[in-house]
């Protein structure tokens, strides 16, 4: 007997942004994208679409960073907090990004939400253009292909 819970599939959000660094990713483009990733497995369901118009990387010593030492931090990324707020609150099992150049030009807050929030909480973690997902990806080597590309970009 196959239960409600397990034929709905795993409650999945999208979330999409502008590219904070490198190439510019098109909001519409990576929605598409995103949404054609989830309806090809059988084990996620879309529930919720969050999207910020608008992430700007604030570089150490600008804008409100003035104080902050030698941190980057975003600015325009509501969106992405609310995610993780309601990933908290179990109302998200699965969270698909187009790209990680797109979720936070703070990559030491991308790579907490991933690496020592997601993953420890069970939540699984899909980036469609880098094609990796949690469950079979190995993250350690993920996150430090991304970083270096983070570093690469901002640093110039």
């Amino acid at each position: 007997m196959i239960r409600e819970s397990e034929k709905s599939g795993k409650r999945t959000a999208i979330y999409i942004a502008p590219s904070a660094y490198g190439e510019p990713v098109g909001l519409e483009e990576a929605l598409d994208k995103c949404k054609s990733f989830i309806l090809k497995h059988e084990d996620l369901k879309l529930m919720r679409i969050y999207r910020d118009e608008q992430v700007k990387v604030v570089k150490p010593g600008e804008g409100e960073n003035k104080m902050r030492g030698h941190s980057y931090s975003a600015e325009g990324n509501d969106a992405w907090k609310r995610l993780l707020s309601d990933a908290e609150t179990s109302v998200v099992e699965v969270v698909v990004i187009y790209a990680a150049r797109t979720v936070a030009p703070s990559f030491a807050g991308f790579s907490y939400a991933v690496k020592d929030y997601f993953a420890p909480c069970g939540i699984r973690f899909i980036d469609v253009e880098a094609d990796y997902d949690t469950i079979d990806g190995d993250l350690e080597s993920y996150l430090k292909k991304k970083n270096s590309e983070f570093m690469r970009t901002v640093e110039q």
